[in-house]
């Protein structure tokens, strides 16, 4: 994987501030995110199915659209 150096620093800085190592740093940060994503997914697919219909209608239904054309 390929950081910027701005990246490097950031990453580098905010490890060392947690007392962590690059690595471990990252690896806890992108498997948070990761079961974050997992868990908004998981609870938006369980509303669309108590709601009836699919995610994908859920997500139709709740987006505005412009139908001045």
């Amino acid at each position: 994987m390929t950081f910027t150096s701005a990246e490097r620093e950031a990453i580098a800085a905010h490890s060392a501030a947690l007392g962590l190592s690059a690595d471990e740093y990252i690896r806890q940060t992108a498997a948070a995110r990761a079961l974050s994503w997992q868990r908004e997914r998981e609870t938006f697919h369980a509303m669309a199915q108590r709601r009836g219909c699919t995610a994908d209608e859920l997500v139709h239904r709740g987006t505005l659209t412009d139908n001045s054309h």
